[in-house]
């Protein structure tokens, strides 16, 4: 397989990783406008419907891609990111924990919201 058809292929997965995000942040608001403002039966009924479809989403991801996460342990590039992942993670977990000040964090929040 060449080279321009991997690339292809990759920019593929990440226009349909794309809309699964746009899709997802529409579905997101529109379960908490139905949640906060639906008052129908319909609306309830709404709620179900979408609960039930994506717990169903879920579980096929479940199933299907999550047991790909083993090639971080197989590939021997996955394995050297996976790594520079952690190491990078845990240097900047540490560097955010002398950072933190919830304090200053709320007045941030407070002032951003209307």
């Amino acid at each position: 397989m060449s080279t321009d058809s991997l690339g292809t292929r990759d920019t593929s997965v990440l226009q349909l990783l794309a809309r699964l995000l746009v899709e997802t942040e529409k579905l997101t608001k529109f379960v908490d406008d139905l949640n906060k403002h639906g008052s129908t039966p319909q609306a309830k009924s709404a709620l179900n419907v979408i609960n039930s479809e994506v717990s169903q989403i879920l579980v096929g991801m479940k199933d299907k891609i999550e047991p790909l996460y083993s090639l971080y342990e197989i590939d021997p590039g996955l394995k050297s990111v996976k790594d520079v992942s952690r190491s990078e993670a845990k240097s900047s977990s540490e560097g955010h924990k002398a950072e933190y000040d919830e304090s200053s964090l709320w007045i941030d929040v407070k002032k951003q919201t209307p």
